[in-house]
């Protein structure tokens, strides 16, 4: 198996993960729901003068979640974000408003960490627990032991996580030398880490010591693979928000960049070797243990390349972008799609979560990211179908891209990896065949000759 080197069991974390800072029940309840299903690392204080309990513990909290109390002017609300911004240089700070601030009080590279929320994205929707799971949990991500060769130049930091109290360490610096003893060293401290934002220095580091062949192959695949995960959570924290901005220009990069990264995993895919497996095992995060977008746009993605349809670069940015607007659905939707699948969901849930493909194209619309066109009618038309049934516009089937249709079908094999694979304890390569028969025997969803022609690539 490809992803023999598991990461290390996490039984319990020593960082503090989220201050709260609040004397609302509302809050206090939405938090703990949240840290009763993840385990975060907590700590609840009522006013800014208990911070002076423990202020060393405190300050190295990630995540702060301030609340404007019931009674509280927006002014004196602000003037409490302005403080804690300097209380606290390192961590992220949720700030929970019934009001609008003045933006421009929020402006300057200090203030990137501030993220305003409205109430909705608190209590409703899936956004707030998104962003604390990618504050606390999806910074960094887990490497190999033996992605890494001694006595090479390291063009990005190697942490550790201890074994003992789980805490994140620098232990090999970017630009650095790995001598052999050091290495030797770093063996018995536990799991490799990379930060999201070196995984592209990771890429390159990869092909540049691994060949196109065999288990080396996957290595780069999964290389690609988190530093498309890793771009992608950097920019869907401005997508997301209508308070968080960025310059046209960086959003500009952003996107451009995780364009050249999909076309490197293009290109992975083009080799002879078999990956379904190492798609499937390529990362273990909590976020993305919710978010599974990288792996529909993957599936689809490859299988695009094997089956020779479509464009398969488009597949992987369509794939990408096309679920974002499941964030602004109702967090309970959203959750029970996740678990059971739109088939499950009542008629008004339904009629919610039909509304996430035109959500996702408005929201990357409104943030201005460079979407071609030909991705914008791909995003908008995964969930159309052969027999004209499908939604949001029952687009006849010929003008339907058959991108749409590959990333559909690369959700249907995400949707059996995480629910009847679990269940049932059988194998990938009969679970992609199940999905493939099952929609053969019920037409209308795909067309018989797109079954016929990506059949050969789900082997």
């Amino acid at each position: 198996m490809f992803m023999a080197e598991k990461r290390p069991a996490i039984f319990f974390r020593q960082k503090l993960e989220l201050l709260l800072l609040s004397q609302r029940e509302d809050v206090l309840s939405r938090v703990q729901k949240l840290m009763s299903e993840h385990k975060f690392t907590f700590r609840h204080v009522l006013a800014m003068d208990d911070l002076k309990a423990r202020p060393f513990e405190l300050q190295r909290a990630l995540t702060i979640v301030v609340a404007q109390e019931e009674s509280e002017h927006i002014g004196a609300f602000t003037e409490r974000i302005l403080a804690l911004v300097e209380k606290f240089p390192l961590s992220t700070i949720f700030t929970l408003t019934h009001e609008a601030p003045e933006k421009n009080k929020f402006s300057g590279p200090k203030f990137s960490r501030v993220l305003l929320i409205t109430p909705f994205d608190f209590f409703q929707n899936f956004k707030f627990e998104y962003m604390l799971l990618l504050k606390c949990r999806a910074q960094f991500f887990d490497i190999l032991p033996s992605d890494l060769f001694s006595m090479t130049t390291l063009p990005f930091t190697v942490f550790v996580r201890m074994p003992i109290n789980q805490r994140i360490m620098g232990v090999a610096f970017r630009g650095a030398v790995l001598s052999d003893s050091k290495y030797q060293k770093m063996l018995t401290k536990g799991g490799f880490l990379v930060h999201g934002r070196e995984t592209p220095a990771y890429v390159e580091y990869i092909n540049t010591y691994f060949d196109r062949s065999g288990m080396s192959l996957k290595k780069r695949m999964r290389a690609v693979f988190l530093s498309v995960a890793a771009v992608w959570v950097e920019l869907s924290e401005v997508i997301l928000f209508e308070f968080k901005t960025a310059s046209d220009e960086e959003i500009v990069a952003l996107y451009n960049q995780l364009e050249q990264l999909a076309q490197q995993m293009i290109d992975v895919f083009k080799s002879d070797e078999n990956l379904w497996e190492a798609l499937r095992e390529v990362l273990e995060n909590d976020l993305f243990d919710k978010w599974r977008s990288p792996w529909v746009a993957a599936y689809g993605a490859y299988i695009s390349v094997k089956s020779g349809l479509g464009n398969p670069v488009d597949v992987l940015l369509a794939g990408i972008f096309c679920d974002v607007g499941l964030l602004d659905i109702p967090d309970s939707t959203y959750q029970k799609f996740l678990k059971e699948g739109e088939s499950q969901l009542d008629p008004q849930q339904t009629e919610e979560y039909r509304k996430h493909p035109m959500m996702s194209l408005n929201r990357c619309l409104f943030k201005k990211v460079p979407v071609s066109e030909s991705v914008k009618a791909i995003m908008v038309c995964v969930h159309e179908r052969a027999d004209e049934k499908g939604y949001p516009s029952q687009t006849p089937f010929e003008m339907v891209p058959v991108e749409s249709s590959l990333i559909r079908f690369g959700e249907m094999i995400d949707f059996g990896v995480r629910t009847t694979m679990a269940e049932q304890s059988i194998g990938f390569g009969y679970l992609r065949d199940k999905i493939w028969q099952e929609a053969k025997e019920k037409p209308g969803n795909f067309s018989k000759d797109f079954l016929e022609q990506i059949s050969q690539s789900l082997k």
